[in-house]
């Protein structure tokens, strides 16, 4: 919704602006006009010159300027929604229109500017907009209608073909208008629903499907942004499964995958809070822990590895799981987040080497201790 709310201030700033340029055009337009008119055509003025650049030029610049800064006003009032910001966004202009329609009232073409508007209203692709913008054009329209009869004395009968004419085109713009709405909602939820999938196959991809958990290529893409972001202390944990090729033989590999499965929510259940858990691949798994100690990390894994080895599975024989874990904390900027990732896995092998069943912190400069 941010965007959809930056978009449309853009556009309400595009709008204000070209309803700015529509105020300057036409003050420039009508002294123009009106300065070849005195010069070339001059029966064409009844009035006297003070009351034409007043009636003509003055007031209907005022007018234009004027609903300029109220929508420049509107538009910076922060306790008015977007909804009523985009409306009169739509509707300086057509006002806009409406005194251009009454001052030139001369004109046939001033009733066909009100389909101005109507197109506009695509900008929002409210149906609704578009309804009331072309209800208030066609209310405009008769006005300044009525107001060029009055003032001209034209025949009554060809001048309310002309409205009709004008009503009929400004209802079959506003159609044409909501059609091209209904096309590009429909265009907006195709492109949206694609978006969707797009992004769950990448999540698919992420993750590795049997645990949930995402997988090496997020483990590293994870460990190598929280390097960059100094989230300092840093800390990663690899665990391998002690024994899994004997669980894999004894209990089969459904079993074993019930026991992978069930690791894998025990290091989310414990260490969740603090770190990120990721499958790194087969009976291994890692752990990244920004901002956490070392001895902080090992608390928690400590606590998913009494509970794994409290769980009874279900299963032929009884066999308890365990795990060897290699903590360390990121050195230097010297390393990468693969070199990260193998000091910790050295850190494993020596838990491993070791007697199993054991979670032991070290560094690049020291021998892995069992803290």
């Amino acid at each position: 919704m941010d965007q959809f709310s930056y978009l449309y201030q853009k556009w309400r700033k595009i709008l204000n602006n070209a309803a700015l340029v529509t105020a300057i055009f036409t003050l420039l337009l009508e002294i123009i006009v009106s300065h070849l008119m005195y010069n070339y055509l001059p029966g064409m003025i009844e009035s006297s010159v003070p009351d034409y650049v007043l009636y003509y030029i003055i007031l209907p610049s005022v007018s234009y300027f004027l609903l300029v800064f109220i929508g420049r006003y509107i538009m910076n009032q922060k306790r008015l929604s977007d909804n009523v910001k985009n409306y009169f966004s739509i509707l300086i202009l057509t006002f806009q229109i409406f005194i251009i329609a009454c001052v030139h009232n001369v004109f046939v073409f001033t009733s066909i500017l009100y389909v101005i508007p109507i197109i506009l209203t695509i900008i929002y692709s409210r149906k609704t907009m578009t309804n009331i913008i072309t209800l208030i054009s066609i209310l405009l329209m008769i006005i300044s209608s009525i107001v060029a009869v009055n003032e001209l004395q034209t025949n009554r009968i060809f001048h309310a073909i002309e409205i009709f004419i004008g009503v009929i085109l400004i209802i079959g713009c506003s159609l044409i208008t909501n059609l091209l709405t209904y096309i590009e909602k429909d265009k907006n939820n195709i492109i949206k629903t694609s978006a969707f999938k797009q992004l769950q196959l990448e999540e698919l991809i992420k993750c590795d499907p049997l645990t949930g958990l995402y997988n090496i290529s997020s483990f590293y893409n994870t460990l190598d942004l929280s390097i960059k972001k100094n989230k300092m202390p840093l800390t990663i944990a690899v665990i391998d499964i002690d024994n899994f090729k004997t669980v894999n033989d004894e209990w089969g590999h459904d079993k074993a995958n019930d026991v992978l499965i069930y690791i894998a929510a025990q290091l989310q259940y414990c260490c969740s809070t603090q770190g990120h858990v990721f499958r790194y691949g087969g009976e291994e798994f890692a752990i990244v822990f920004p901002n956490t100690s070392p001895a902080h990390a090992k608390t928690m894994v400590e606590t998913a590895q009494r509970n794994i080895y409290n769980h009874e599975f279900d299963a032929s024989s009884k066999i308890k799981i365990t795990f060897s874990c290699g903590i360390a904390e990121y050195p230097s900027s010297d390393y990468n987040a693969h070199d990260f990732f193998q000091l910790a896995d050295k850190i494993m092998y020596q838990a491993k080497f070791s007697g199993k069943n054991k979670i032991l912190i070290g560094t690049p400069s020291s021998s892995a201790v069992d803290t």
